[in-house]
């Protein structure tokens, strides 16, 4: 009897033992969960201080260099046009230095024997001697030293402006100096000299340190050939620099261990404009998680006062159990709203595969949540195809949202406006008003003219698109503008280019690019160029399948961690072939008028057109020619109006071609029928009658003239 006591006792102090050991375990698996959160939370919130920091020393930066790239490049062009007066350059260096205080000196350097008089060298060149005073000086006398300098010699040989690498000068700054130059051409645009500007680097020194957020951080400037331009030359940064030159990209994010042992985070982007610099900044692991690592072991008391409590929990959790059934049905809920929300985004994209003539396009959005940020959308106007694709910073419903907001505007913005870039501008400065949660958006807004393949298109801080054209694939230059919502007063420039038949232009969002795998490798650019070199006279359906099929092979079994989005536009124009072409050119006079009626109306006849179909393609071409006629060309002078009619027999084409001021017809909104005359704004009555009797209309500007193409369909 006694045994089995002695054998229940210790079955219960076993029992005792294993839940303490457990609930040990339990704890410290929370606290490592916690630590985990923690430090992701820290790394995410260090990432994003850092980029900030970045961010505004870049701009610092690019202020400066842009101070100095203006004045030089303007100035440029103001020596060429004195170049007949060689006395009058010192005056120039004088005056840019001393209206520019970041400039030590300043001077042009022309090409031997250009100015006979001054002797085969000869350089002007202002410099500031302490204070205001300001001497200039001819330096190069007849040595011609300066044509083996890389000032002159690098604008000369690419014909472009440039900064140079930093050199030691101990005549004139008595420090380190860069110098920015730009080449000066003569009326027949040949390159006869150089004008430059020397910027102690010092000023840059300033820059850099500024106030940090981490004490410990570190920060560089160096030049694409990694030479440094700002910061200490410590050991540190010579470990450092042999990782970077490895980056063509010259743009990343990556973790070092020293030889000393010491852990660092390593932050690194261009500077971009017409330099090839790179700031580079250094952070010390143990300032950005040394605390958290502390808190961890003194986090180790309260698992045993956790223990004391174990009962209290299971006691409480009872009662929790309720609160966790209501919190359920509240998720449940909250679930069916967000189905509804995703249906309702996708409604708002383009359904299925538009196929129309000449034109095959295939769009998809695949959010990483229920619902996404992304957005895509096209439609045709006027022969023409407007296109976008963006992505929403965040995820979720906010992201959602201001997705729905940007769609409605650019089809809003697009409906009377042909320039992308114009239609970007309205976007932003509508998305700016109010957006106190400061989110941005990506976009990309593309103008295709089906019948030439002109593409207009402004990208606001996307990822540039492909055009496959064949076996060969390319990515399409991009201006680095701004995102749209984070300046109101931001500009955008349009951007050209021209589509080849039977051409693929593939646009996607950073959810392919960087759509990560279970180790967090990303897919990567590299991978998409692969793909897409693979890629033969595929449909834009067949394209994005072999897309998506290559992503999930290579996320495996990885939760998606970003919305992925893409667009693609294959563009197979249809050869006209017309059996019939007439052409007419009368001067802009009213009393002309008679002699196009004539016109259309033998070729009307000629084609055997039926009276009521004649009259409408008279109807609505004369009121184009009378618009022409009235508006092309300022009063008192005249011009030509060409007019070309080519018909295959089953379509017509006419094309109304001026030399006149530039105007597009078709941005005019349609006049509102419906109102009185009394409330109806002026104008807009005869696009709308050319719109209803033809059935598309065309507006490109080309080589300075105007062309706009009516087309009709005979049968």
């Amino acid at each position: 009897m006694s045994d089995i006591r002695e054998s229940m006792h210790k079955l219960r102090k076993n029992l005792n033992l294993t839940v303490i050991v457990s609930a040990v375990l339990l704890l410290e698996l929370m606290m490592g969960f916690m630590f985990y959160s923690a430090q992701n939370f820290i790394q995410r919130t260090m990432e994003r201080m850092v980029n900030v920091e970045m961010n505004a020393i870049y701009l610092c930066i690019r202020n400066k260099l842009m101070k100095a790239e203006v004045t030089i490049d303007n100035m440029s062009w103001v020596v060429g046009e004195a170049l007949n007066e060689p006395d009058w350059m010192f005056d120039i260096t004088r005056r840019i230095v001393k209206n520019n205080t970041l400039f030590w000196g300043s001077g042009i350097a022309f090409a031997p024997n250009y100015y006979p008089a001054k002797g085969q060298y000869f350089e002007p060149y202002s410099a500031r001697r302490g204070g205001d005073t300001i001497v200039s000086i001819q330096v190069a006398k007849e040595q011609g030293k300066y044509l083996e300098k890389e000032y002159y010699q690098a604008p000369l040989a690419t014909g472009k402006s440039l900064w140079t690498e930093p050199y030691a000068d101990h005549v004139e700054i008595n420090g380190m100096t860069t110098t920015y130059s730009a080449p000066v051409r003569d009326a027949s645009k040949r390159i006869v000299g150089v004008i430059f500007a020397d910027i102690p680097l010092r000023i840059l020194e300033d820059i850099m340190n500024e106030e940090k957020v981490y004490q410990s951080t570190q920060r560089f400037l160096v030049t694409g050939e990694y030479n440094l331009l700002a910061g200490k030359n410590s050991p540190l940064f010579r470990e450092v620099l042999p990782l970077l030159e490895k980056d063509k990209d010259k743009e990343d994010y990556f973790m070092m261990k020293s030889k000393d042992g010491h852990e660092y985070h390593i932050f690194y982007t261009p500077v971009g404009g017409n330099t090839d610099w790179v700031l580079i900044n250094v952070l010390d692991d143990n300032e950005v998680f040394g605390r958290l690592r502390m808190m961890r072991m003194m986090l180790m008391l309260p698992v045993v006062l956790g223990l004391v409590f174990a009962g209290l929990i299971v006691w409480r959790s009872s009662k929790n159990l309720k609160r966790l059934k209501k919190v359920n049905a509240e998720k449940e809920r909250i679930d069916g709203e967000l189905r509804v929300a995703s249906e309702i985004q996708q409604s708002m994209l383009p359904q299925g595969e538009l196929r129309v003539e000449g034109l095959e396009l295939k769009g998809m959005l695949k959010p990483a949540r229920q619902v996404g940020g992304d957005l895509y959308d096209y439609y045709i106007r006027d022969e023409k195809l407007f296109f976008c694709i963006g992505d929403v910073s965040g995820k979720g419903a906010a992201a959602a949202m201001l997705m729905g907001v940007i769609h409605s505007l650019f089809r809003s913005a697009s409906a009377h406006e042909n320039n992308p870039a114009h239609v970007m501008q309205t976007i932003n400065e509508t998305s700016c008003q109010n957006n106190e949660s400061n989110m941005f958006v990506t976009l990309f807004i593309g103008v295709l003219d089906l019948p030439t393949g002109l593409l207009r298109y402004c990208d606001a801080g996307h990822d540039a698109p492909f055009v496959l054209h064949g076996t060969t694939s390319m990515l399409l230059p991009v201006k680095p503008h701004l995102p749209v919502g984070v300046f109101e007063d931001m500009k955008y420039d349009v951007q050209t280019a021209t589509i080849q038949p039977d051409s693929t232009i593939f646009l996607y969002t950073d959810g392919l690019t960087e759509a990560k795998n279970t180790a967090r490798k990303q897919f990567g650019i590299e991978r998409v160029k692969d793909l897409m070199e693979g890629f033969v006279n595929e449909s834009p359906q067949e394209m994005l399948e072999k897309i998506v099929a290559a992503v999930e092979r290579f996320v495996k079994q990885a939760e998606q961690s970003d919305d992925l989005t893409m667009l693609a536009v294959r563009y197979v124009p249809v050869q006209f072939e017309s059996t019939l072409s007439r052409e007419l050119t009368i001067k802009n006079d009213v009393h002309e008028v008679a002699e196009f009626s004539r016109f259309i109306k033998s070729v009307n006849e000629e084609l055997g057109l039926e009276t009521s179909l004649a009259r409408q393609i008279r109807l609505a071409v004369e009121e184009a020619v009378v618009n022409v006629i009235d508006y092309a060309y300022p009063e008192g002078v005249e011009g030509d109006i060409t007019v070309q009619v080519l018909s295959d027999g089953r379509v017509m084409h006419v094309k109304i071609i001026d030399s006149g001021v530039p105007f597009d017809p078709t941005e005019i909104q349609k006049a509102d029928t419906t109102l009185s005359a009394e409330d109806r704004r002026i104008g807009g009555l005869g696009i709308l009658l050319v719109r209803e009797q033809m059935d598309s209309i065309n507006y490109e500007r080309t080589d300075g003239k105007n062309v706009l193409t009516l087309m009709k369909k005979l049968k």
